[in-house]
């Protein structure tokens, strides 16, 4: 019965919704077709259904405020909601709706200081965020029902804070990347919902429950993971098969990781590794 109530518990996660549209800014471009590409501070002016990219990065250094609006796509293979595909550094993505693209944010070629807040990115073929970069930086942002990874981060210094990853086929918020933070984020119904690879890793004040396999997994030298609740993991389909752990931190090489944690009713009984994390 605790397997079935925890997983039950998925079905109440809520995708956030973003404020109501506003006005476009003055100083600002506006974006108003499918594809556009912007090389300066731009806004969205109304909802767009795509059958290509949404909006196309075109310099570096631009902010990109979706204005409350969504953008939704048919899911087509190389379509992204917001194609940063180029690599332009400095660029922030902020206030609305990316659904049904291949990934709702793509950034890629060493696209430093990607910055996205306050958007939803929910129903994506592959990934809600996929960022190769140092410095990325989500907050305040719900990334749901992905057919592969919420968040995806490939890059040095990464910052996640308060950011909600429900429902993925595959990790809530994935993070390869030397000092990475993911600060008050959850993840739930994800197979595994949080997960750090790199030295210095720091997650805290963090929640990951019923996720089908571990519920927070950090793989690296130093790693701090304090103040995380990690409950009912590890029950894929209802079924137990006493591998599922709340919490491990494994393959440091110098210095063990440390922090104080809680961990209940995960299918592994062990709840956490090491023990000395619980």
């Amino acid at each position: 019965m605790k397997a079935f109530r925890w997983i039950m518990l998925v079905g109440l996660v809520t995708v956030v919704l973003v404020p109501a549209a506003g006005h476009a800014r003055s100083e600002a471009s506006q974006i108003t077709s499918c594809g556009q590409t912007v090389t300066t501070d731009a806004v969205l002016t109304q909802s767009l259904t795509c059958t290509g990219d949404g909006v196309v990065v075109g310099a570096s250094g631009i902010t990109i405020d979706l204005n409350g609006f969504a953008i939704k796509g048919d899911g087509g293979s190389g379509d992204y909601g917001i194609d940063n595909s180029a690599g332009h550094d400095d660029v922030t993505v902020k206030q609305g709706v990316l659904r049904q693209f291949e990934t709702g944010v793509y950034a890629a070629n060493q696209a430093d200081h990607v910055s996205v807040g306050n958007v939803a990115a929910v129903r994506n073929e592959n990934a809600g965020l996929f960022v190769v970069g140092d410095f990325a930086s989500v907050r305040s942002s719900t990334f749901a029902a992905n057919s592969f990874d919420g968040i995806e981060i490939m890059g040095a210094s990464a910052a996640i804070r308060s950011a909600n990853s429900a429902g993925n086929r595959d990790v809530g918020i994935s993070v390869v990347g030397g000092s990475a933070l993911i600060q008050s984020s959850g993840a739930s119904g994800n197979n595994i919902g949080i997960y750090v690879n790199g030295d210095g890793a720091r997650v805290r004040a963090s929640k990951a429950f019923a996720n089908g396999h571990t519920g927070i997994w950090v793989s690296g030298d130093a790693a701090v993971v304090s103040g995380n609740r990690a409950d009912g993991n590890g029950y894929a389909n209802l079924v137990s098969d006493g591998l599922g752990l709340g919490l491990v931190a494994d393959t440091w090489t110098t210095t063990a990781p440390v922090g104080s944690n809680v961990a209940r009713g995960n299918d592994n009984p062990n709840e956490c590794v090491p023990a000395s994390l619980c």
